[in-house]
């Protein structure tokens, strides 16, 4: 028979009162950064303003893609992103309203989008030769990186009574080696940075000629870069 009466806790009141305290700051806590993140300026999809459209100025889709940022110093998961590579700007989705934020630039060290990692790049006096302060995407971080702007062009033209677009991509790759940045727009380039392991780099390439003469220049810099990290410095 099931007793009715006062409950019986295992913790005193006092000891309950700090447990429940404590739950409550953490879940304060959990919350906490979220009007750090969800603060930005509006996000308008300008592509829309044209008709007929080829293609859009996002990274990979149109649609948004689950990530996560580094922003205001904190890390945050489990986000609907976008990136515009035409303005080179992160969209956010909030999850209360249809609305898009746009991430401030400045305050955004790192971001995720289905599995590719981008992180922004400070132009200096040295480096603004070679590269633009901007978010590029990391393909091979080691003693060697290999880096890539992705970008697109946007080019109007009149069709009456409408304008129409197209975004066509100009993506662009670099490489970072003791501290300097290199622009990459051929197979030598990256080979000149390897010279000090020529030998080794040269047998590998005629193991793999069949299969690097097949990639896109990409892929065949990414691959030719990790062997070379792989390699005893």
């Amino acid at each position: 028979m099931l007793a009715l009466g006062r409950p019986a806790f295992s913790q005193s009141a006092p000891e309950l009162a700090s447990a429940i305290n404590a739950a409550q700051q953490q879940y304060t806590a959990s919350f906490a950064g979220l009007p750090q993140l969800y603060n930005g300026p509006e996000y308008v999809d300008y592509a829309k303003r044209y008709q007929p459209r080829t293609g859009h100025q996002f990274f990979l889709w149109p649609d948004k893609q689950s990530g996560s940022v580094y922003y205001n110093g904190q890390a945050f998961g489990n986000l609907q992103l976008a990136y515009d590579v035409v303005l080179d700007q992160v969209v956010l989705s909030q999850p209360t309203s249809p609305l898009l934020l746009r991430l401030i630039p400045e305050k955004l060290e790192y971001f995720t989008l289905n599995n590719h990692r981008f992180r922004r790049l400070v132009a200096d006096s040295a480096s603004s030769r070679v590269i633009r302060t901007g978010f590029y995407e990391v393909l091979v971080d080691s003693s060697v990186q290999v880096l890539a702007k992705r970008a697109k062009r946007l080019q109007e033209r009149i069709v009456t009574p409408n304008i129409a677009v197209e975004f066509t991509a100009t993506d662009r790759l670099f490489m970072q080696k003791g501290g300097s940045y290199y622009a990459i727009k051929r197979k030598s380039n990256a080979l000149r940075l390897f010279a000090d392991k020529n030998k080794e780099m040269q047998k590998f390439i005629q193991q793999n000629k069949q299969t690097l003469n097949k990639l896109p220049l990409e892929a065949s810099i990414v691959q030719l870069t990790r062997y070379y990290c792989s390699l005893p410095q």
